[in-house]
């Protein structure tokens, strides 16, 4: 089944940080899906309710802008977080962290959505979601919901960015929350499928933030690559 995430292939075939170690076991570490009938699932529903009444809202609006990552709308919200413009040409210290991290997290986040198989909000509805995909009828190409990979890749962008721009880490942070709230927004995602996501994504940075290499990359490049880059004003 297809994800959703918009990568590009060097993101799929690029080595990480985690290349030689045990790989994270997702469906070990995250609960399942709510069952049906329980008080999350009951959430779900109503988080899901609540999205489909806000369609064509401020919020829809804002889901759309962040529906393929990492294009260049995503790639400017997450630069007005950092605070720099954040690219492959003016930060590709910054750009090996994301494809190297990206690695990691896109194996163990497919396990899970293959395992479970959980549909998403608009295929149990039927109602809109604001991927165009969902439009043009070709839903089917977005894959499975649990967990969500833009939440969890989001949240541990968020994280390893933090590490190296300690001073807007709460930007940084609130941008990373943002992208995961953005999927139950776009209605492509269940609220649980972003709470699995996000904890998946702490997951791999746990791991990823110990290895030496890591270490490296954040303290001898990504960080003084930020902080030489000329500060970037945002509406």
């Amino acid at each position: 089944m297809p994800h959703a995430l918009g990568l590009s292939l060097l993101h799929l075939i690029m080595g990480g940080y985690l290349i030689g170690q045990p790989p994270i076991d997702s469906v070990r570490l995250l609960p399942p899906p709510p069952a049906p009938g329980s008080s999350q699932e009951a959430f779900d529903r109503t988080t899901a309710a609540a999205a489909r009444a806000g369609v064509d809202g401020p919020a829809w609006k804002s889901a759309i802008r962040e529906v393929s990552i990492p294009n260049a709308d995503f790639m400017q919200t997450l630069s007005c977080a950092v605070g720099v413009q954040v690219s492959a040409d003016k930060t590709p210290a910054v750009q090996k962290l994301f494809s190297s991290v990206t690695a990691d997290f896109v194996g163990p986040m497919e396990r899970a959505k293959s395992t479970w198989k959980r549909p998403r909000p608009f295929t149990v509805d039927g109602g809109p979601a604001c991927d165009p995909r969902v439009a043009a009828g070709q839903g089917e190409k977005l894959g499975y919901a649990y967990p969500s990979g833009h939440a969890g890749l989001g949240w541990l962008l968020a994280l390893v960015l933090s590490d190296a721009a300690p001073g807007r880490a709460d930007a940084i942070r609130a941008w990373g929350a943002e992208v995961g709230q953005h999927r139950v927004d776009c209605r492509v995602h269940w609220a649980s499928d972003v709470a699995a996501g996000r904890m998946l994504g702490l997951a791999v940075y746990e791991r990823v933030a110990s290895t030496p290499a890591y270490q490296a990359d954040i303290k001898a490049a990504a960080a003084a690559e930020i902080a030489k880059a000329p500060p970037l004003s945002c509406p």
